[in-house]
């Protein structure tokens, strides 16, 4: 609703208004009128009429200021409502911000984990492969002193004979052990399975064969 009057001046002004209006018609009137009673009548109705136009007039200013306030308490509230959207939008971009690390951090961890997990897996692997390695080695010379110590035509140089070739055989295993940590996977797993039980079978034949050719 639109009003003409905002302030204590149009309040003051409607007044005058009113005012002048008011004794324009009270001057008429006692002028019209010859009477004494005549022009007591129209002064009664004059100052009803003047009473009642400052009446109208404070309404009327009452309810501009009601106006006034109402919409200065409706920008208040649109103020607070916008800096608290705007706190709330802070708040959840930080919240994001914060997750977003964590989930980083988690993930590097994670990586790092997984990269220490396969350096030892590959470590592992060199090791088991130097470790038949030296096997072998130690392997070839024990059939070296086996040959060294057979003595032809006899029972002894026969068992050592089989002690040898069962040597052989299981050096031949621990060389088609070592063949397969040529392909190995990111882990440093080897893709085809060793062949653990057959090298332990075949360890166990040779050293009971050396032990019982060294008993003879």
């Amino acid at each position: 609703m639109y009003r003409s009057f905002k302030s204590g001046s149009g309040l003051c002004s409607l007044l005058a208004h009113w005012r002048l209006l008011v004794c324009g018609v009270l001057l008429s009137a006692v002028t019209a009128c010859g009477s004494q009673s005549a022009r007591e009548e129209m002064v009664a109705e004059a100052k009803v009429a003047n009473v009642a136009a400052e009446q109208a007039a404070a309404r009327e200013a009452a309810e501009i200021e009601r106006e006034r306030i109402e919409a200065k308490e409706r920008q208040r509230l649109a103020e607070a409502e916008e800096r608290e959207r705007r706190r709330l939008a802070q708040e959840r971009q930080a919240a994001e911000a914060e997750a977003r690390n964590e989930a980083q951090r988690l993930a590097r961890e994670e990586a790092d984990r997984a990269e220490r997990g396969r350096q030892a897996a590959i470590a592992a692997a060199r090791a088991r492969r130097q470790e038949k390695m030296d096997r072998i080695a130690a392997l070839e010379q024990q059939i070296a002193d086996i040959q060294a110590e057979i003595v032809s035509d006899s029972e002894q140089a026969l068992v050592m004979q089989q002690a040898i070739a069962a040597a052989e055989e299981l050096l031949a295993a621990l060389t088609n052990e070592i063949a397969k940590y040529e392909l190995t996977d990111e882990s440093g797993n080897t893709l085809e399975p060793l062949s653990k039980d057959l090298i332990a079978e075949l360890e166990a034949r040779k050293d009971e064969l050396v032990d019982q050719a060294r008993g003879l």
